[in-house]
C-alpha cells in the first residue's frame, strides 16, 4: 500500500533533455541577433553624429577664414601707435609772442 512504483523511461527524459536543450539555444541566439542589431544601429547613430559634428566644423571654419577675410579694405580711422609720429613741443615763443601783440581794434575784427 505504502509503496509507489514509479516507471521512468530513458527515452522520455533524453526527449525532454533534447527539447530544453533546443528551445534554450533558439531563445539565446534570437537574444544575441536582437542584441546585435542593436548594436549596428547604435554604431550607425555614432558615425552619422560624428559625421554631422565634423561638417558643423568645416562650415565653423570656413565661416571663420571669411569673416577674416574681408570683401573691402578697412581703413582704420585712429592711426596705430607705429603710425604716429613722435609727437613734437610746439615753440611757447612764438604762440606768446602772437598772443603777446595787443590788437588794436577788436570790434572792427568781430565785425567784418
Amino acid at each position: 500500500m505504502l509503496a509507489i512504483q514509479v516507471t521512468l523511461n530513458v527515452f522520455i527524459i533524453a526527449g525532454l533533455l533534447a527539447s530544453s536543450f533546443v528551445v534554450g539555444y533558439l531563445l539565446r541566439s534570437s537574444r544575441i541577433a536582437s542584441l546585435k542589431n542593436r548594436v549596428t544601429e547604435l554604431e550607425k547613430e555614432v558615425l552619422s553624429s560624428h559625421a554631422e559634428i565634423l561638417q558643423l566644423q568645416r562650415e565653423k571654419i570656413e565661416l571663420m577664414q571669411s569673416m577674416n577675410v574681408p570683401p573691402i579694405p578697412v581703413i582704420p580711422l585712429n592711426p596705430t601707435k607705429e603710425e604716429k609720429s613722435p609727437e613734437v613741443n610746439p615753440d611757447v615763443t612764438a604762440r606768446k609772442k602772437l598772443l603777446g601783440k595787443p590788437t588794436p581794434n577788436i570790434k572792427q575784427q568781430s565785425g567784418s
